[in-house]
């Protein structure tokens, strides 16, 4: 059980106190930055824009397909991703009656922060197969995350113009930077096409410095002043996302005979917290925002001990 423990901690704790540096380093008192939260967006720009694409890029252009490629696994995990939204779109009217809300919570319980957190967890628990394996979902859980975000808000508004700039929503994942990683690495992955060694080490550099710059920055991100008027419905999207989801498509997994990366993956697909960008999403399509930024922190503060107890109940089990 000790031996357990210790792989729980070490998978999940440096990512803690990375985004508790993060945290630290935005507090005025310490007078690290003149505007810490102009530093910290920069450095959002930095991870999204160079960083991140770069790291993705590294992780698929050296796998090799017949190591990782699993339509039973992407068959599940990008069903699961759209059963979620879904399922809540259809179930969330019942018992949220503004519509500004509906889209809010449904982006916070089925929205997960896959790319900047879940990717490197999955590496922590199980090594370079396990982001590698990550890596190959990602650009899927891109689409399907912003695509279905872009309808579910839409829908679920009071404002006649987000009909209208959905379509430059969706022109913006055609565009994006992770996409555009994955299409350039997809020649090196299938035909095994190798850089020169100076071009891997300059690469392998700056993608090595999205992980810490990203949770850095999603730890300057927490602001608990936002969580004075928490009340029922965002604690509730976030025990659906941080406990509920990850029980709910990962016992099935298990039952599907999904074992070590395939089911690490899975489970820090579903049990990641609900990802930044859907309060920024939500507050340029006239959702509710607020609660969208409610959802985004609590999920970030709780999922540190779900995750701990998820990796732990499945390494005792024998599963990863």
């Amino acid at each position: 059980m000790l031996s357990n423990i210790i792989f729980s901690v070490n998978a999940v704790f440096p990512l803690v106190i990375l985004m508790f540096l993060g945290f630290c380093f935005k507090q005025e008192k310490l007078r690290l930055f003149k505007n810490p939260k102009e530093f910290f967006n920069q450095i959002d720009r930095l991870v999204f824009h160079a960083a991140l694409p770069v790291y993705i890029f590294n992780e698929l252009s050296a796998t090799r397909t017949e190591n990782i490629f699993n339509i039973k696994f992407m068959a599940y995990s990008i069903s699961g991703l759209t059963f979620s939204f879904l399922f809540f779109s259809l179930i969330t009217p019942v018992f949220i009656k503004k519509k500004t809300s509906r889209g809010a919570f449904i982006q916070g319980v089925s929205r997960p922060n896959f790319a900047l957190l879940g990717v490197p967890l999955t590496g922590n628990l199980f090594g370079n197969l396990g982001l590698s394996t990550a890596a190959i979902i990602l650009p899927f859980a891109i689409i399907i995350f912003n695509v279905l975000s872009v309808v579910v808000l839409a829908v679920n508004t009071d404002n006649a113009e987000n009909q209208n700039s959905a379509g430059k929503i969706i022109r913006g994942i055609i565009t994006n930077p992770l996409i555009i990683a994955v299409i350039f690495a997809l020649p090196f992955m299938l035909f095994d096409i190798s850089l020169p060694t100076v071009m891997q080490k300059s690469l392998g550099y700056l993608g090595g410095m999205s992980t810490p710059l990203a949770l850095m920055s999603l730890g300057a991100g927490i602001d608990f002043v936002v969580l004075k008027n928490s009340a029922k419905l965002p604690l509730t999207a976030s025990l659906i996302k941080t406990v509920i989801a990850p029980l709910v498509f990962v016992i099935p997994a298990v039952l599907l005979g999904f074992r070590d990366a395939a089911l690490v993956v899975i489970f820090v697909l579903f049990a990641s917290p609900t990802a930044v960008g859907s309060y920024i999403m939500a507050k340029n399509m006239k959702s509710d925002y607020e609660l969208a930024g409610q959802i985004v922190v609590l999920t970030t503060v709780i999922c540190p001990v779900t995750i701990f107890a998820g990796s732990f109940a499945l390494k005792s089990l024998g599963l990863i």
